[in-house]
């Protein structure tokens, strides 16, 4: 594994270890969705996974989502960090291919959890049932 992602990886560890650092986290990937937004299909495709992955660790340490296990949170929150830091494996500022790598991470997240996620799409939508 690069020394980028490890070093990634134990960050997003001390992080879900301190409820104000994940409040940080979510606003540096605020502020990062609101610059790219409408950027590209795949950049887009991008930022509605990580909206979702916000609202799940919201929902999960606000105490409303309990459903969640510690490796499922440490991966949600390895993918908001891993979003939020340009230099990571490609560097962000590369034109097309700067996001590729966040996406893989993303998509990597989203096929090894892909029950958790599903469980809390199901639980969202039963919370805000439509009229």
């Amino acid at each position: 594994m690069k020394k980028s992602v490890l070093k990634i990886f134990r960050e997003a560890k001390r992080i879900l270890q301190e409820q104000s650092q994940v409040k940080a986290l979510f606003s540096q990937a605020s502020k990062k969705l609101e610059t790219l937004s409408g950027s590209s299909k795949q950049v887009n495709e991008l930022l509605a996974h990580v909206q979702l992955f916000l609202r799940m660790i919201k929902n999960s340490f606000s105490g409303e989502y309990k459903a969640f296990t510690n490796k499922t949170l440490l991966s949600l929150v390895f993918g908001l960090l891993y979003f939020v830091t340009p230099m990571d494996v490609i560097p962000d500022f590369i034109p097309l291919l700067g996001f590729s790598d966040d996406l893989s991470i993303i998509y990597f997240i989203i096929k090894n959890f892909k029950s958790d996620i599903e469980a809390f799409k199901v639980w969202e939508l039963n919370q805000h049932p439509t009229i």
